[in-house]
């Protein structure tokens, strides 16, 4: 058996490659990986050859939310064992530094992220992860759902970051998955009223059946003046986070989730003093699996529902493309070997 291994280049093009199977090192876990989210920003990698200051120089792996089984241990792993069914937390940090002694391990300057180029990712058949980021999941779990716990820590990094949630609403900016994944952590964390905004009438639909209490599409022209307590940015648009301050009620919470295109916003920063609000990012996420995986085991965040489209590993190259093509008909794209 070997690793089949999918490789993208500059020129935007997959080719898959056969390696050998990886050997994990005493600490590491071998996974056989089953099923494979794109993330949007694979999509970008894929697209333009580049996100933030992450360049693709040369032909690397992408992937990063995955799920598989347990084919290895290294001698000094003594929690898992071979057939076990496992997520991976793919922001591996050097458990040294203070950012990591402090619980912020996200922020760890020597963090290594899967599918971060020249970082390989997990678009291949076999995997070496070190085992205290590696995440069981129940048996009656489906991989392709399991796959989507990455995201899912996202949304709840992010809920985290509003602070006290107790008896306050939001309004949350872009309805993709990172944007419905938020609305139902917030929810899930005792969150109330919660407003969802988008452009795109099917997302806004599925937004009310997975719990959004109010839809609103900004092409309606609804003034969004002080909508809510506590304002989400998940679209990673320019637009949008330009309005986040006028959207904020006084004394609320703005947390930037979304990357907006281009780096540079002009934003309203009167509103933002006279209203004395709080401005807070999401970088990755620290200390959210646990509470991802039990979200989704115990319903509390939907995910087949975002599950718009399934390709094989073979199919890699036209499930990028129709993810770049059709980004009003996809939602979450999983990729399974």
């Amino acid at each position: 058996m070997k690793n089949r291994c999918a490789f993208l280049n500059a020129q935007h093009e997959f080719t898959i490659e056969e390696r050998e199977i990886p050997v994990p090192k005493d600490d590491e876990v071998l996974i056989q990986i089953v099923a494979n989210g794109i993330c949007g920003s694979d999509i970008h990698f894929y697209a333009e050859g580049r996100l933030g200051n992450f360049v693709v120089t040369k032909p690397y792996i992408p992937g990063h939310e995955a799920s598989g089984i347990v084919a290895g241990v290294g001698k000094e792993v003594t929690d898992f064992k071979e057939g076990e069914r496992v997520a991976i937390e793919p922001g591996i940090p050097c458990d040294r530094c203070s950012y990591c002694k402090s619980g912020r391990y996200n922020l760890c300057p020597s963090v290594v992220f899967l599918s971060a180029p020249p970082i390989n990712g997990t678009f291949c058949d076999f995997i070496c992860v070190r085992s205290d980021f590696v995440h069981k999941i129940p048996g009656d779990m489906p991989f392709e759902h399991a796959a989507l716990i990455e995201p899912a820590a996202v949304a709840v990094h992010a809920v985290n970051r509003a602070g006290n949630i107790n008896g306050k609403g939001c309004a949350i900016f872009g309805a993709g998955p990172i944007g419905l994944l938020t609305l139902q952590a917030f929810k899930a964390a005792g969150g109330g009223n919660t407003i969802c905004i988008d452009m795109l009438d099917n997302r806004l639909e599925l937004a009310k059946t997975l719990g959004a209490d109010e839809v609103i599409n900004v092409n309606d022209g609804r003034d969004l003046t002080d909508i809510a307590d506590i304002i989400f940015e998940t679209a990673g648009s320019p637009s949008a986070t330009a309005q986040l301050f006028t959207a904020a009620r006084a004394g609320g919470t703005v947390v930037q989730v979304g990357w907006p295109a281009g780096n540079v916003v002009t934003m309203n920063i009167a509103d933002f003093i006279e209203k004395e609000l709080d401005y807070v990012s999401v970088n990755r996420y620290a200390n959210a699996y646990p509470a991802a995986i039990r979200y989704i085991c115990d319903g509390r965040i939907r995910v087949e529902p975002l599950i718009t489209q399934t390709y094989s590993f073979e199919e890699i190259q036209e499930a990028f493309k129709f993810a770049k093509e059709n980004a009003k008909e996809v939602i979450k794209i999983v990729v399974k070997n």
